[in-house]
């Protein structure tokens, strides 16, 4: 399992973030079909980059300690839907490593912080490509179905899973 460290970690979501911000913004200038793929490409460059970096923005400001990052297979691997559970197996995702696991409300909001991060951050991306009513209305559409896809499985299996079980300790 390699091992990043925080400010690399973060460093790249931000990168990440800004740049699929910025490409979102000029990809007006590209002709449609090939639009939309750019604008689908930054929209999950939302999802997947700012949950991480909601879990330790927030985790910091609550004192929670991290030691690193790492890439692991996603809370989806235990899903028990044949393709979605194979495709996360895959050890791509960025994972942030705990100090020590929080208890309470810390962790509560924590845990919560990086699926609500990655289920609504990508609004931003659908706002932004108002000037095309098309690519927009994919994109909201597809915001929706994340939402209520992630907020079910991470419910039964990632981190509002966790946030929940925090509440059932203190801290």
């Amino acid at each position: 399992m390699p091992k990043f460290s925080l400010t690399i970690g973060n460093t790249v979501s931000l990168i990440a973030l800004i740049s699929a911000v910025t490409l979102a913004k000029n990809a007006y200038l590209l002709d449609y079909p090939f639009r939309i793929v750019v604008l689908i490409v930054c929209w999950f460059a939302m999802l997947y980059f700012s949950h991480c970096l909601g879990h330790y923005v927030v985790g910091r400001i609550l004192g929670i300690r991290f030691r690193y990052y790492f890439l692991s297979k996603s809370m989806l691997s235990k899903a028990g839907i044949p393709i979605l559970s194979k495709l996360m197996s895959a050890k791509v995702f960025m994972t942030l490593k705990l100090a020590e696991r929080p208890k309470g409300l810390r962790g509560f909001v924590m845990f919560l912080a990086g699926p609500l991060a990655s289920m609504f951050s990508p609004l931003v991306i659908a706002f932004i490509a108002g000037y095309d009513p098309t690519s927009s209305k994919i994109l909201f559409a597809l915001t929706i179905a994340n939402a209520v896809f992630s907020g079910f499985f991470s419910f039964r299996h990632g981190c509002i899973r966790k946030a929940i079980e925090c509440l059932g300790s203190t801290n």
